[in-house]
């Protein structure tokens, strides 16, 4: 198992990061959540090679990452600045960028402000902006049984977003698009934490796992996909669901590829793991020629 280590960045600020392979090309891994911590995507340190290092880190506030004592620094582009503080620091030269489901907004900002230090963008089980994750929202709640909606908007009602009913109710809500094809808990989703805190900050304030109402509310980055102008790989499981805003993403942005994985949901790294690290294989070397 890779070692844990830390990169200190200007500003005092320390990142949790895992890394195998050499380089010097480098597939910089952002989680998703946001909130979680890098290990249910551990599988991809597996890509590593004598040609291409792979690191996951632990975003701001994730883990015992450096955690900004405002909620106001828990916002998108700052969090695209930590990846360029991070990309600096690790003296990374050809980076590949790759962003799952929350990560992939801030790959998006990272490529609207720094698209000449990236090699390739890689975006997983991800959406364009805040109204798409709302939209998504409608359309897993819509899916539900009647049953199911009923007792939610009661729990809605009461608040009662703590309550261990009120999360069980939604994972099961959410499980035909987010884990349909596990019939356990995988020991990386286990060895996975989140940060409360991130979470709610950035997404939905008093945990209404329904409601996008944290900093990222009027994010919106589908305006910067026609000025995207890299190899991007678009990688998405056929039940997801962000499969529709991963499909604009194909269609708007001019450089992008398209890869459906047919027999996974939101977590296709877990539940579709050879066909999920093939596609992002054959895209690096596509793109690295190696």
């Amino acid at each position: 198992m890779a070692r844990l280590r830390r990169v200190t960045v200007p500003g005092r600020r320390s990142f949790e990061y895992v890394s195998q392979g050499k380089g010097p090309a480098t597939l910089l891994i952002h989680p998703g959540g946001p909130g979680l911590t890098y290990h249910y995507l551990r599988s991809l340190l597996k890509l590593a090679n004598a040609h291409l290092r792979v690191i996951l880190f632990n975003p701001r506030g994730v883990g015992h990452s450096w955690a900004p004592r405002r909620s106001a620094d828990y916002t998108l582009p700052q969090m695209a600045e930590d990846v360029e503080a991070i990309r600096k620091a690790l003296k990374i030269k050809e980076l590949h960028l790759l962003g799952f489901s929350a990560g992939g907004f801030t790959a998006l900002e990272y490529a609207h402000k720094y698209q000449d230090r990236l090699t390739s963008l890689l975006l997983c089980g991800t959406a364009g902006s805040a109204e798409e994750i709302v939209q998504s929202n409608r359309m897993v709640l819509a899916s539900a049984s009647p049953k199911q909606r009923q007792r939610l908007r009661e729990l809605t009602r009461a608040k009662a977003f703590d309550s261990a009913e009120y999360k069980l109710l939604s994972e099961e809500i959410f499980r035909p698009f987010q884990t349909r094809f596990l019939s356990g808990v995988h020991p990386d989703w286990k060895a996975t934490r989140v940060s409360p805190v991130v979470y709610r900050t950035m997404l939905c304030r008093n945990g209404d796992e329904f409601a996008v109402d944290g900093t990222i509310a009027r994010w919106d980055g589908r305006k910067y996909y026609s000025k995207i102008d890299l190899p991007t790989l678009v990688l998405v499981g056929k039940y997801d669901f962000f499969l529709n805003p991963s499909i604009e993403m194909d269609q708007r942005i001019e450089t992008a590829h398209l890869r459906v994985l047919s027999h996974s949901s939101h977590m296709a790294m877990l539940e579709q793991p050879r066909e999920f690290l093939g596609a992002i294989r054959e895209f690096l070397n596509d793109v690295t020629g190696d």
